[in-house]
C-alpha cells in the first residue's frame, strides 16, 4: 500500500502543468526559473547563416511549420540531424484521425468538430489542455483539405479508431488513411508534406543536429548551435525557432526521469527520438505538459532489428488470447492497442504471453507476426516460440501454474463456443484454443512515441516555469504537450496534433518583428 501510495503521488506529481520535474534536470533549470530564460551561451561575433524562422526537426510536424511559415512570408531553414528525414512520422501507419471532412461526407458519415473534442476531452480524463484539443478538432477537417491540396487521396471510406469504446465516446469513423502517387502509410504522408514545404521555398539543411538555443540578453531566442559536419555552425533566427523534434523514446536517461511508462517499454519507430529539443527548452527554464504519458502496442522485437514487430492479433487478424504470468487472461485482445499497452505494463513483470493453437497458425500465414514463417518451425528452433502438444507442457514451458493456465483455457473455449466472451467482452474471433500443437510467444509492451512534452499554449509558444512565454520559442507536438492527456484518442491523432500546430505555429512565428 504504502509503495502504490508513492507511485500515485509521484504521478499526480508529474502530471502538473508547470512540471516540478523539470528541475530535476538540474541546477541550471531551477536557475531558470525568473520571469525569462537565462543565455544559454553566449552569441557568436558572427552567424555563419541567417534566417527568419529556424524548425528543428524535419518529421511531419516540422514540415507543417515550414509550409505555415512559408505561406505567411517568412524564410525557413529546416535542421535535421539524421540524413534520412521523416522522423516518427514517416514509420507510422500514415493514418489522420479527423472529423467532419469532406472525405467523411463523401462516404456518408456524419461528424463534427464538436463530436471529435469531446472524445478528445473523454480520453485525456482530465490531463489535456481543452484550448489545445478544441484547436486540433476545429483544424483537422481543414487538415485534410489542405492534404488533398497537395495531392493526397483518401480513396477508402475512414474507420472507427476503437479508442472510443474504452471512454464512452460515440464511435464515429475519423481514421482517414493516406495515399499520395503510388505511396501508402506514413511515408506517404511525410513525402506529401515534405514536397510541400520544399516546394513553398524551405531550405532543409540535413546531417545538421542542434545543440543549443541561444538567448540574447533580452530574454529571446535568437538563433541555434548546431554540428555541422564535425563542425560548429551558428545559425540566427531573426522570428523565432520552432522545436519539432518529437518525443524522448531512445533517451534512457530522460525515461527514468519523466516517464515511468515508457522505460517498461521497448522502443519503436525512429531511432533518432532522444528528446534533443525537449532537454533545450528545460534548459532555458521551460514547462512541461503530461511528460509522463506514453503511446504504445503490445508486441515483440526480433533479433537484429531495430523497430518491434507487432503481435498479430494487434490488428485484429486471427484468434489469440493473451495470458500474464500468472496463467490468467487480463483484457480485451481485440481492444485498442494503447489501450491493452496500458495494461500490459500493469501485468507482473510487464509481459504476457500470446497464446494460440494450429487452427491459428494454419488460418494466419503471414500475419501471426510480420516476418514469422508461415510453419513456425524456424521461430521455434530459434526460441522465439513456444511449441507443445499439450496445454500442460506449454504452461511449463511458458513458467505459469499450470491449473490456471488450463482453467483460463477452458473458460476461453467455453465462452468461445457460446459466442461470448464473459470476462472482457470481446466480440471479435472467439474462437476455441483447442487443437494441438500449442503455441506461445513473450508479448512486451512497446511504444511508438511519448504524448506529452514542453507545455505551449494556443500559439504553439514554449511556457517558462513563470507562466509567461519565453520569447520566439515554439514547440509542437509530439515535442510538445497537451493536446493528447490520459489515453491516447484513435490512430492518426498525433498527426493531426502535429500539423495543426506545426501551420500555427509556423504562421505566428512569421508574424513577429525581426530582431535586428
Amino acid at each position: 500500500m504504502e509503495s502504490e501510495k508513492k507511485q500515485i503521488s509521484r504521478r499526480s506529481f508529474l502530471k502538473g502543468t508547470t512540471m516540478g520535474a523539470v528541475a530535476i534536470a538540474g541546477t541550471s533549470v531551477l536557475a531558470g526559473c525568473g520571469a525569462k530564460p537565462e543565455v544559454a551561451s553566449g552569441l557568436p561575433e558572427k552567424w555563419d547563416k541567417e534566417t527568419d524562422i529556424i524548425v528543428i526537426g524535419f518529421g511531419g510536424a516540422g514540415a507543417s511549420a515550414a509550409i505555415g511559415a512559408r505561406e505567411a512570408g517568412a524564410e525557413v531553414v529546416i535542421l535535421e540531424k539524421q540524413a534520412v528525414m521523416g522522423g516518427s512520422t514517416a514509420v507510422s501507419g500514415g493514418v489522420f484521425y479527423a472529423s467532419n471532412t469532406s472525405v467523411q461526407k463523401s462516404f456518408g458519415i456524419e461528424d463534427s468538430a464538436d463530436k471529435m473534442y469531446e472524445h478528445y476531452m473523454n480520453a485525456g480524463m482530465g490531463f489535456n489542455d481543452p484550448k489545445l484539443s478544441r484547436i486540433a478538432a476545429d483544424q483537422s477537417a481543414a487538415n485534410i483539405e489542405r492534404l488533398i491540396a497537395l495531392g493526397v487521396t483518401f480513396p477508402t471510406a475512414p474507420t472507427v479508431a476503437g479508442a472510443e469504446y474504452h471512454v464512452g465516446s460515440e464511435p464515429i469513423a475519423r481514421v482517414h488513411s493516406v495515399v499520395y502517387g503510388d505511396m501508402t502509410g506514413g511515408g506517404a504522408y511525410f513525402r506529401a508534406l515534405a514536397d510541400g514545404a520544399e516546394k513553398a521555398g524551405a531550405e532543409v539543411l540535413t546531417e545538421t543536429e542542434v545543440k543549443e538555443l541561444l538567448v540574447d540578453a533580452s530574454g529571446q531566442v535568437v538563433g541555434v548551435k548546431a554540428v555541422s559536419g564535425g563542425k560548429d555552425m551558428f545559425i540566427k533566427a531573426r522570428k523565432g525557432v520552432i522545436i519539432s523534434t518529437g518525443g524522448f523514446t531512445r533517451s534512457e536517461e530522460m525515461l527514468k526521469t519523466y516517464n515511468e511508462q515508457a522505460f517498461y517499454c521497448q522502443p519503436l519507430g525512429a531511432p533518432n527520438l532522444t528528446g534533443d529539443g525537449i532537454r533545450m527548452a528545460f534548459m532555458l527554464g521551460a514547462a512541461a505538459f503530461n511528460i509522463d504519458e506514453v503511446l504504445g502496442i503490445p508486441g515483440l522485437t526480433l533479433p537484429g532489428k531495430i523497430a518491434a514487430t507487432y503481435a498479430f492479433w494487434t490488428f485484429g487478424t486471427a484468434p489469440a488470447i493473451l495470458v500474464n504470468s500468472r496463467g490468467d487472461r487480463f483484457v480485451d485482445e481485440y481492444g485498442f492497442y494503447d489501450w491493452k499497452n496500458t495494461e500490459l505494463l500493469k501485468q507482473p513483470g510487464r509481459f504476457a504471453y500470446s497464446v494460440f493453437d494450429a487452427t491459428t497458425r494454419d488460418t494466419g500465414k503471414g500475419m501471426i507476426v510480420a516476418g514469422f514463417s508461415d510453419d513456425l518451425e524456424q521461430e521455434v528452433a530459434d526460441g522465439l516460440v513456444l511449441k507443445a502438444d499439450t496445454l500442460a507442457d506449454l504452461a511449463a514451458q511458458m513458467g505459469v501454474p499450470e491449473d490456471r493456465f488450463e482453467a483460463t483455457i477452458a473458460k476461453w473455449n467455453e465462452d468461445a463456443k457460446a459466442g461470448k466472451d464473459t470476462n472482457f467482452n470481446r466480440a471479435l474471433f472467439l474462437n476455441p484454443i483447442e487443437t494441438a500443437p500449442f503455441y506461445a510467444f513473450k508479448t512486451f509492451p512497446t511504444m511508438f512515441d511519448t504524448m506529452g512534452g514542453l507545455k505551449i499554449n494556443e500559439n504553439a509558444q514554449v511556457i517558462h516555469l513563470s507562466g509567461n512565454v519565453i520569447p520566439r520559442l515554439y514547440a509542437v507536438p509530439m515535442a510538445a504537450g497537451g493536446v493528447l492527456g490520459e489515453h491516447y484518442p484513435g490512430s492518426g491523432s498525433a498527426l493531426n496534433a502535429g500539423m495543426t500546430f506545426g501551420l500555427i505555429a509556423g504562421k505566428h512565428a512569421a508574424g513577429l518583428e525581426a530582431v535586428s
